[in-house]
């Protein structure tokens, strides 16, 4: 049987959930004009008691105030607004996926060592807890589902490296080669009981061999170079579960994104270390800004040079709008555009 093209649904293939929180859109891109409005109605439409969506919705209006007052504040104070912002919506997004509920602790589940300079600072996303409920390896756990619930220490600069939204500036500060390789277009395939996911890549020849190191399926011929992901179904017919587990080897595998004012751009990387996906990039980044600014502001110019201040500023005027659009499409299972603006 010859491969077939077929409907693209279920926010393959970034974000595609095994289920739904709740039934928006029949399953296609949603476009937003207003998140905070969005996630209220979210609430009400995920919540299954009146008791859990008061909790919810308590938490939505902290995430709104301080996003909103991140804004509009001095660079050097947006970290720690910005983190509590995503630390509260956090605690909504696993509650949808999961059912911890408003009577357990929340803890944020990391830490930070500045170690006087960004060069040597750590971030250590703190083990998983059964009485406690540590936020960061939740949410972390949802956008990377095979983290480990051990603590993980990871370098600050080493996991920046992964930020697409600010890799160019990364590139030129620290002189490196960039990483990577973008996905010019994408199609879905079908073959008998086989999906397929086909990505036509914009690389060269030393790239080619970099991406197979790694680990991609890399194929060559008179059309250009593909990376392509199968996943063997039991039907015919796809169904939501099958959309969910292809693109769960291609997250896997490492797939990178971001929104733009044209929708998603997607990339593959050639860089095996601290391959963690953008939302839990940003997630944990946040937190190790807002920690500085919290427990080390007379420090700020110290662990970070003239050229970090600068990534540093890149980071906080681009990744916030990232992190919110892309961390509701990941939780939600569909792509989440915004309307009206430019990223």
């Amino acid at each position: 049987m010859a491969r077939k093209k077929i409907e693209q649904k279920y926010g393959f293939p970034l974000f595609s959930q095994p289920s739904s929180v709740v039934n928006l859109g029949k399953n296609e891109k949603l476009v937003i004009s207003d998140i905070w409005a969005f996630w209220d109605y979210v609430i009400k439409k995920g919540s299954s008691d009146k008791k859990g969506e008061e909790f919810l919705r308590s938490l939505l209006e902290q995430a709104k105030h301080f996003y909103i007052s991140a804004e509009s504040s001095p660079i050097k104070s947006q970290p720690l607004l910005y983190y509590y912002s995503f630390l509260n919506l956090a605690k909504i997004m696993i509650n949808l996926r999961g059912s911890f509920g408003e009577n357990k602790m929340y803890m944020h589940g990391m830490s930070e060592k500045h170690n006087n300079k960004f060069l040597n600072s750590e971030v250590i996303k703190q083990k998983q807890k059964h009485q406690i409920v540590q936020v960061a390896h939740e949410l972390v756990s949802l956008f990377d589902p095979n983290t480990n619930t051990a603590d993980i220490k990871l370098n600050t600069k080493e996991l920046l490296n992964h930020c697409v939204g600010v890799h160019r500036a990364y590139s030129e500060i620290y002189n490196q080669k960039e990483i990577f390789v973008r996905i010019e277009s994408y199609e879905l395939l079908k073959d008998s009981k086989q999906l397929i996911f086909r990505a036509k890549l914009a690389c060269s020849d030393r790239e080619v061999t970099e991406l197979i190191n790694i680990g991609y399926n890399i194929i060559q011929d008179e059309n250009g170079v593909f990376y392509e992901e199968l996943y063997q179904m039991t039907s015919y017919t796809p169904g939501r579960s099958d959309y969910a587990n292809l693109s769960l080897k291609i997250r896997d595998k490492g797939i990178w994104y971001f929104i733009g004012n044209n929708g998603y751009t997607m990339y593959l990387s050639k860089c095996p270390g601290e391959r963690y996906s953008q939302e839990s990039i940003i997630y944990m980044f946040m937190f190790y800004l807002g920690s500085i600014t919290r427990y080390h502001p007379y420090m700020f110019d110290k662990i970070f040079s003239d050229k970090e201040q600068w990534l540093m500023s890149e980071f906080l005027s681009t990744q916030p709008k990232q992190f919110l659009y892309l961390a509701t499409a990941n939780i939600l299972g569909q792509s989440v555009m915004k309307a009206y603006a430019s990223f």
